[in-house]
């Protein structure tokens, strides 16, 4: 079984989805089950709950279409979602 490779957008969507329904809902059911899930894709989305929690702020690390406009190459999540 094959497994392919995540593209920098796959894992912003990822991440902003699960922060956006961690805000609406912490205890969302299907959401804490990825979140204790032992591989991988648990332990990043456990990561990026985490940091959201001590930050307040979505990640802007991806390298994604139209980050060659801003410094540094990150798009704050505020300018995202306009």
């Amino acid at each position: 079984m094959g497994k392919h490779l995540k593209t920098s957008m796959d894992e912003k969507v990822i991440d902003y989805l699960a922060i956006e329904l961690y805000k609406k809902d912490p205890l969302n059911i299907v959401l804490n089950k990825f979140l204790s899930m032992k591989n991988e894709e648990g332990y990043s989305l456990t990561k990026t709950i985490n940091r959201y929690k001590e930050t307040g702020k979505h990640p802007d690390h991806y390298n994604t279409d139209g980050t060659w406009k801003y410094p540094g190459g990150k798009i704050p999540f505020d300018e995202f979602k306009l």
